[in-house]
């Protein structure tokens, strides 16, 4: 099972208006630019993954950890670093190679952990609805037994950890809680921000973080791994750095979003919007500004640059994509 992606709209859109909502822009830019489809689209795309050395290290340890069935995962990042697409894309690459694997992504925060089993279930496929916590529990244990006697991994995807409360995730703990007969028959992944690691090392969460047998970090890009993120994302969709950017409007957007992969497409994005409604072809540093302040981003340290780093970014351009 894959992560549910929900499908954009496309809007329809009046030549001359002025304000358009971002997705129209989107669809019209696009076309404009000579793009096969959006480089910036957020949504996971095998195809779109930039593999960094840090992602080839989180991607590695945690492929294996799956694979080898090891219970309870962790994987820590800033907002926006991709946390949430690669262990989907991880997921997808094992279910389209011959893995047997049962993905039940919980992407809401809960306040209550009958809200959270009732969830699960209906990820496996049942209908949990008016059970007591007893009968889910029940309930779930027999299915991950049986689900493990045919060969088949179950994976419970916490996303936004740090917002579960202590007592909640102490109860997702006992989810997995082992079997000698069974060991292992759920696996347990959550993903959160780097202050859940300070979360974790409290004494009421200590089993918990004594349980976690793989720990991942996803490290902001270097602004040489963001020119290359960017110039790979164009890359895949028919386009090239030089072509639609100045290096000026380039650096613009690498300082400004200091290697946050979300922060990167939302500003490109908007860039194009602004571009495309002047009919520029190439965006500068003017259409890279308007970008900044349509985001609330004016007062980012990246705005103002010095002309040194030019050179960097025009000898940069030239390199192929890697």
């Amino acid at each position: 099972m894959f992560f549910p992606l929900k499908k954009k709209k496309r809007l329809s859109f009046f030549p001359g208006e002025q304000k358009l909502d971002l997705l129209s822009q989107q669809f019209i830019y696009e076309e404009f630019y000579g793009f096969s489809k959006d480089p910036f689209d957020s949504q996971p795309d095998p195809g779109l993954i930039y593999l960094t050395g840090n992602v080839r290290e989180v991607w590695n340890s945690m492929l294996s950890g799956i694979v080898q069935r090891k219970g309870f995962f962790l994987l820590t990042g800033e907002r926006g670093i991709g946390k949430t697409t690669l262990v989907s894309l991880i997921y997808l690459y094992l279910a389209t190679n011959g893995r047997r694997v049962k993905v039940v992504p919980l992407f809401d925060s809960h306040h209550r952990v009958e809200e959270i089993l009732q969830t699960f279930l209906q990820g496996l496929g049942f209908s949990p609805e008016g059970e007591s916590k007893g009968s889910m529990l029940r309930r779930l244990d027999v299915d991950l037994a049986q689900r493990s006697a045919r060969g088949e991994t179950v994976a419970l995807i916490i996303d936004e950890a740090q917002n579960l409360g202590n007592e909640i995730l102490e109860e997702i703990r006992l989810f997995a809680n082992p079997n000698p007969k069974y060991p292992r028959l759920l696996q347990e992944i959550f993903i959160g921000d780097p202050q859940f690691e300070k979360k974790l090392r409290s004494g009421d969460l200590s089993l918990l973080n004594q349980r976690i047998e793989v720990r991942c970090r996803l490290r902001p890009f270097t602004p040489a791994e963001s020119l290359g993120y960017i110039k790979h994302r164009l890359s895949r969709a028919g386009g090239t750095t030089s072509r639609v950017f100045t290096p000026m409007a380039l650096s613009l957007v690498i300082q400004a979003c200091r290697g946050n992969p979300w922060t990167l497409n939302r500003v490109c994005q908007e860039a194009f919007a602004a571009g495309y409604t002047q009919r520029k072809k190439r965006i500068d540093s003017v259409n890279v500004r308007n970008a900044l302040i349509n985001l609330g981003m004016e007062k980012e340290r990246g705005w103002l640059l010095s002309p040194k780093s030019l050179p960097w970014f025009k000898k940069h351009l030239r390199k192929p994509s890697p």
